[in-house]
């Protein structure tokens, strides 16, 4: 068996580091150190990635390979990855970022996992980790967490901060990342809900822990109500018909009405606890039908347009 880790970075040299000290830490349980390699995807400006990659082929514990995506976005460099993945002969890949660190079991237990349910894909839970003392808010409403609802030990949804992929899988049925969500985000979404519907199913690994980064200008009320506007927009792609069409306008324009209504309903009992946490939370609702009315106009909220994302 042939497992890549594949990373997308982009201007974060210290981050790449440390996730890199991190995977040399790495518990293999069944999986031979021979079938483990590292891959690199740089979807930066600058060389900043490289040292890192150069210091680690040196006296790293793993295979490294490094490769630039010239086309800035999520899409395109996830895409870079897969097919890249391909390219080194690998049967799995790993899916993490470079603002990262896994805990010392997580690739064997996402393995395990995969393995023991017989699934092409599994993800496990991200946990915050915050460059710097949080707001109380921000622990007490867990908006910085990533945890799905299980059932049967299975998901009904996924994201690439924390995955495994069975690339024959993924390959056979000619899955990619939408480019639509290139700048946007959500691509991970969208693309699992492609396996989905293919007919596969996405297991829950519990103890493949990897901690996630949070640095001090992500801890903002602002910040948090644009992702969750932005998640909006792509929730308009996840209907049955295409936003595009008058058809998907309209169904899109009554979804976004409806949360509308729901989300002004349960600011409003949230104003009633006085509870700082619980009045941000009553803003998810709110802030995801605004982003499904706009996306109605054709307008979406771009993350990770180069001139913004960080």
């Amino acid at each position: 068996m042939r497992l890549c880790i594949c990373i997308c970075t982009c201007e974060r040299p210290t981050g790449l580091a440390r996730l890199l000290e991190a995977i040399d830490q790495q518990r293999l349980g069944s999986l031979a150190e021979t079938g483990l390699r590292i891959l690199v995807v740089d979807n930066g400006r600058s060389d900043a990635a490289i040292p890192v990659v150069e210091a680690y082929r040196t006296d790293g514990r793993f295979p490294i390979t490094y490769a630039r995506e010239e086309i800035r976005g999520l899409s395109a460099v996830r895409n870079r990855s897969l097919n890249a993945a391909a390219a080194l002969g690998s049967d799995w890949v790993a899916l993490i970022d470079d603002d990262e660190i896994p805990d010392r079991d997580w690739l064997c237990n996402l393995l395990d996992t995969a393995l023991r349910v017989g699934v092409a894909a599994c993800v496990g839970p991200v946990v915050p980790f915050f460059d710097r003392v949080p707001p109380a808010w921000a622990v007490a409403g867990g908006f910085f967490a990533k945890r799905l609802p299980v059932r049967d030990g299975l998901v009904a949804d996924a994201y690439t901060a924390n995955a495994l992929l069975d690339l024959r899988v993924v390959t056979a049925l000619g899955l990619s990342f939408d480019m639509r969500f290139n700048t946007m985000g959500g691509e991970d979404t969208y693309f699992f809900r492609s396996l989905l519907l293919a007919g596969h199913r996405i297991a829950w690994a519990q103890d493949a822990v990897v901690y996630d980064s949070i640095p001090t200008h992500r801890m903002r009320v602002r910040w948090l109500l644009a992702r969750w506007y932005r998640s909006g927009s792509v929730e308009a792609y996840l209907g049955r018909l295409r936003p595009e069409t008058v058809s998907g306008r309209l169904a899109n324009a009554a979804r976004g009405l409806a949360r509308l209504a729901g989300g002004l309903l349960r600011l409003g009992i949230a104003g009633l606890s006085l509870r700082r946490a619980t009045l941000i939370g009553g803003g998810y609702t709110l802030c995801r039908g605004a982003g499904l009315l706009a996306a109605v106009f054709g307008a979406s909220y771009r993350e990770y347009h180069p001139s913004r994302h960080r």
